[in-house]
């Protein structure tokens, strides 16, 4: 994996290429993974603006955590390749059923390397 690969948060700047990531799932008929990519990007940048209210904790249904979305993103041909998300904190429903990191790799960019990649640079926000 030579291209140059990294964790960008949500944009309004890349709204085409987030809606060509979130079709090629759909169109797949899998599970989206994380599952802050099931949310509707008909307004998007609504969408945008609620994931990063999330990180701040704003506007949270109740009983959920802050959480932070990232992109996983290539530079040359400014593609996302992913999604993470990112939960600060963990309820004991979560601890049980969710975890704290949740990812997924746009399934026309698998076998690549991107979810270990994902995953390392997933891990580096945690610190």
């Amino acid at each position: 994996m030579n291209e140059h690969v990294y964790l960008l948060k949500p944009t309004k700047e890349f709204k085409v290429e987030y809606l060509s990531y979130f079709t090629e799932w759909r169109e797949r008929g899998e599970e989206v993974i994380p599952w802050v990519v099931s949310k509707d990007p008909t307004d998007f940048e609504g969408m945008v603006q609620e994931l990063l209210d999330a990180e701040q904790g704003i506007n949270l249904p109740q009983g959920w955590v802050p959480d932070s979305t990232y992109w996983l993103f290539r530079e040359e041909d400014e593609k996302i390749l992913g999604v993470t998300n990112i939960r600060h904190s963990l309820t004991e429903h979560l601890m049980n059923a969710g975890g704290h990191i949740g990812y997924g790799i746009r399934p026309s960019e698998r076998r690549k390397g991107y979810a270990k990649k994902i995953l390392e640079l997933s891990l580096e926000k945690t610190d």
